[in-house]
């Protein structure tokens, strides 16, 4: 598979990241553990939560560099933009039903398109956003479970998003559970299917 490809294809999986974040975001329960770091950071420094992230991912990053700098690429840039205008795009857009039970089962649904998309997005090598490529990145270091690496850190991120003053809500908390082996399973998934891609 040409570069391209495999780079429209990451570009894919960030878009479907940014709409599982715009449709937690809806639900008003909350995203993944990473935005409640956001969150905490803002509110105890000068920072809005965009700049926040910007500032976490600027560190993870610089982790990577010394840890695993294959993991970085032209997506490592690109993704990040894909997201956060594709999740701009689904709150202003998207309108969901004001039932409780529907909301949590969309919340579910936004949490796993969170997993599944990074998944997606990490398997086509052509570089990976900060947070992702640093758990890529000790995963391979240390030699350890993706999916348990990827739990760890988001439940790292939700304990100092929560001592920081980042509100309590469902979505981190579902998130630290779902998104570590959803992303490992979809990210093997589309590897193998690349793979064959490239062969046939």
């Amino acid at each position: 598979m040409s570069l391209i490809k495999r780079q429209l294809f990451s570009a894919i999986g960030a878009a479907i990241v940014g709409i599982g974040v715009g449709l937690c975001v809806l639900t008003g329960f909350g995203a993944d553990a990473l935005g409640l770091l956001w969150q905490g950071v803002a509110n105890v420094l000068p920072l809005t939560v965009g700049q926040a992230s910007l500032c976490i991912t600027g560190i993870c990053l610089i982790i990577v560099f010394f840890i695993d700098k294959k993991e970085l690429g032209l997506s490592t840039i690109i993704n990040p933009l894909v997201t956060s205008l594709v999740t701009d795009w689904t709150i202003q857009t998207v309108q969901l039903p004001q039932l409780k039970v529907l909301l949590l089962l969309i919340l579910v649904f936004g949490i796993s398109l969170i997993g599944i998309g990074n998944g997606l997005a990490s398997a086509t090598n052509t570089g990976k956003e900060g947070y992702i490529a640093l758990s890529f990145g000790i995963s391979q270091k240390l030699q350890f479970d993706l999916a348990k690496v990827r739990s760890v850190m988001d439940l790292i991120c939700f304990i100092l998003g929560m001592i920081l003053g980042g509100g309590l809500m469902i979505g981190p908390i579902l998130g630290v559970i779902l998104i570590g082996p959803l992303l490992k399973r979809s990210n093997q998934f589309c590897f193998q299917r690349f793979k064959f891609l490239a062969n046939s």
